[in-house]
């Protein structure tokens, strides 16, 4: 087992942290990748791992696509965004107020386009 995992806190019995004789292995709930670098904070929301790889891969199983994206995922009454890869792993969480902040900024961003123009290529 590699005990020198990011999301893995492993805690031994008996023989030490670091030694032999790992029994429980713990894992680490995500935490919101929100961070404001001007204010020099971020955000200390948490959810459960298992609840984002449990809802990512309900997201693959009924979707049949299978390349990274962002998806949604409802927990503790509140609509969590995260992003998942490939492989089944989730690579970071918005807590509910960031996921919102998100989807605000994005939306103030679409409806700034005035002018949309597009061009279509003409065949000869």
């Amino acid at each position: 087992m590699n005990a020198v995992r990011t999301h893995v806190l492993a805690m031994g019995r008996g023989v030490g942290a670091f030694g032999r004789g790992f029994d429980d292995v713990v894992e680490l709930p995500l935490r919101c990748v929100w961070s404001d670098a001007r204010d020099d904070c971020s955000c200390h929301s948490r959810i459960p791992r298992v609840v984002v790889e449990q809802a990512w891969q309900r997201e693959l199983a009924a979707s049949g696509d299978h390349e990274g994206r962002f998806f949604h995922l409802i927990h503790d009454g509140g609509v969590w965004q995260a992003y998942g890869i490939d492989t089944g792993e989730v690579r970071g969480v918005y807590c509910p107020s960031h996921n919102s902040q998100r989807a605000a900024r994005s939306h103030a961003a679409v409806s700034d386009i005035s002018d949309i123009a597009y061009e279509v290529p003409v065949a000869a």
